[in-house]
């Protein structure tokens, strides 16, 4: 069976809010054993909602809608389902009364608009809101089930595990292991080419690559499969590798510096003074000046990018009394190219510390 979330709101389309509903609602099912298939919004046009609904109930799948349920003129996805799945709306006792409670009790005169949301497909499985008047429900719809739950974040989290349970009841859950691997100074294309003939059929491999970093993160069925490709992840690329629990660079840094008993500072001549911004919090920072040379500063290593050209830049590292230089390219963005060599620094700088330190001394 397929999965998919479908967000419903004019003010999502055009910008007015951020949907993270269906971020919240693809991690629950993800930790629950259950793939996301797609995630889709749409407006409030009780046409193309109802278009939308008849397409997928032709799905051996399972339809998470938010958003729609509310009082007003706008709010039409219970009506949308129920022309979808050729059901009639009947006005449930139960929740009407529940309405009346909670409308009174904040002091708000009773309007026939309220009514509107107690009017639900029938039959359906209602799933009571504690703390809003819009019930939610869940519907069987040709080949598909759906559930239909309030946009309002706080509304939908205290209903969404209802639903959770439901599933379980209808399609065993698949435990699922992953793992997130992050790395510095990998270009995604390399990574790509890497892993091509090397992820099995029942695994499933998701590269993101970000400002300056790339992440890998790993699903799969067993930890056999977690653990194999990890290691030869690990065994290609080396210490440009930091992470495998989702960590930044400036934390992993920052604690080999401490286990080494050492500080840094930076020069930022073409970082706009990011490196610092990452760092500010560290114990082991000790300054960073921006456009002129550091002076009188006592950190153990001095850490400067300069002369940057396309996307290359060097890197000036003095540690103690001896000194390194290198061309880096960082990978990202132009708009984001201060935080993306900023990240390319710290990783190179852990990445020399992992090759070049005996680290069993410390």
């Amino acid at each position: 069976m397929e999965f998919y979330i479908v967000s419903v709101g004019e003010e999502i389309l055009e910008g007015s809010i951020v949907d993270t509903n269906s971020n919240f609602m693809a991690r629950l099912l993800k930790q629950n054993g259950y793939k996301v298939n797609g995630i889709m919004a749409t407006g409030d046009d009780i046409d193309r909602l109802t278009e939308l609904f008849q397409n997928l109930s032709l799905k051996n799948a399972f339809v998470i809608s938010t958003g729609g349920l509310g009082p007003t003129f706008d709010d039409n996805t219970t009506l949308a389902l129920s022309k979808a799945c050729n059901l009639r709306v009947k006005l449930n006792r139960d929740v009407y009364f529940d309405i009346v409670k909670k409308v009174k009790a904040k002091g708000v005169e009773l309007k026939p608009s309220h009514s509107k949301q107690a009017y639900l497909p029938y039959p359906c499985r209602i799933i009571k809101n504690p703390h809003g008047t819009a019930a939610g429900f869940i519907v069987k719809c040709n080949n598909a089930y759906f559930a239909a739950l309030p946009g309002v974040p706080s509304e939908m989290k205290s209903m969404v595990n209802e639903v959770i349970s439901f599933i379980s009841t209808i399609i065993p859950s698949q435990k699922l292991f992953s793992q997130d691997i992050k790395l510095i100074g990998v270009p995604e294309s390399d990574m790509d080419k890497f892993l091509k003939d090397k992820i099995p059929d029942d695994g499933e491999v998701i590269l993101n690559a970000m400002e300056g970093e790339l992440a890998v993160r790993i699903r799969a069925g067993s930890k056999e499969i977690i653990e194999n490709l990890s290691n030869k992840i690990k065994k290609q690329f080396g210490y440009k590798v930091y992470s495998f629990n989702n960590r930044s660079i400036e934390d992993v840094l920052s604690e080999t510096l401490n286990r080494l008993n050492l500080t840094i500072a930076f020069e930022e001549t073409i970082t706009a003074g990011y490196l610092a911004y990452l760092m500010h919090d560290k114990s082991c920072f000790v300054a960073s000046c921006i456009n002129k040379p550091l002076c009188n500063t006592d950190a153990d290593i001095i850490a400067k990018p300069f002369n940057l050209k396309g996307n290359e830049f060097e890197l000036f590292i003095k540690f103690h009394k001896d000194s390194y230089q290198t061309r880096l390219r960082y990978m990202g963005n132009k708009n984001f190219m201060h935080k993306a060599i900023a990240k390319r620094t710290l990783g190179f700088i852990y990445q020399y510390l992992k090759e070049n330190i005996d680290f069993s001394t410390s």
